[in-house]
């Protein structure tokens, strides 16, 4: 699993459009600059497929925060040096400004 896909994410329905589609941060409304992995939703009894957006700092941001709970909780991480999910969150939350490569770009 991608570091990226443990971080919950707003409801679709709760944020602006604009969010929901990708094209602002589901953090913050802007530019976005890594992708958050696919994600279902249901609404109206119907199961949607989305693909959630998000800039840099609110990822990593995001990260240091799942990280801080899953150290606490995660087994492999209370008695030994990690796991590999707590590495990639690790990963994640230390990538300051290095925004995701777009294929074609």
């Amino acid at each position: 699993m991608r570091a990226v896909e443990l971080l919950p994410v707003p409801r679709p329905d709760h944020i602006h459009p604009e969010q929901a589609a990708g094209r602002a941060c589901v953090w913050c409304g802007k530019e976005p600059t890594v992708g958050l992995g696919s994600r279902l939703t249901t609404r109206l009894g119907t199961v949607n497929a989305w693909a959630p957006r998000s800039c840099q700092p609110c990822a990593a941001r995001e990260a240091r925060r799942v990280l801080n709970i899953h150290v606490r909780s995660c087994y492999r991480c209370c008695v030994r040096d990690g796991c590999a999910d707590a590495r990639a969150l690790r990963r994640l939350a230390d990538s300051r400004s290095r925004p995701e490569r777009r294929p074609g770009r």
